[in-house]
């Protein structure tokens, strides 16, 4: 496995384990991550598609 050095959304920064990359995407934990090329932010730069396959835990909204 690959540790892959990320800024959480709490500014703070720190390594994870390129597993754990896409969920931790999905649960809005991660600002920003560094590839190859440079700094990828989450919502700003283009990302693959990220099929998430756990339980859905964002609230819906309302009707």
């Amino acid at each position: 496995m690959r540790e892959i050095k990320v800024v959480f959304s709490d500014d703070s920064t720190g390594f994870v384990h390129d597993s754990k990359l896409d969920s931790l995407i999905v649960a809005g934990k991660i600002k920003a991550f560094l590839r190859s090329d440079g700094w990828v932010r989450i919502g700003i730069d283009r990302i693959r598609e990220i099929r998430f396959h756990g339980a859905e835990r964002r609230k819906k909204e309302a009707e």
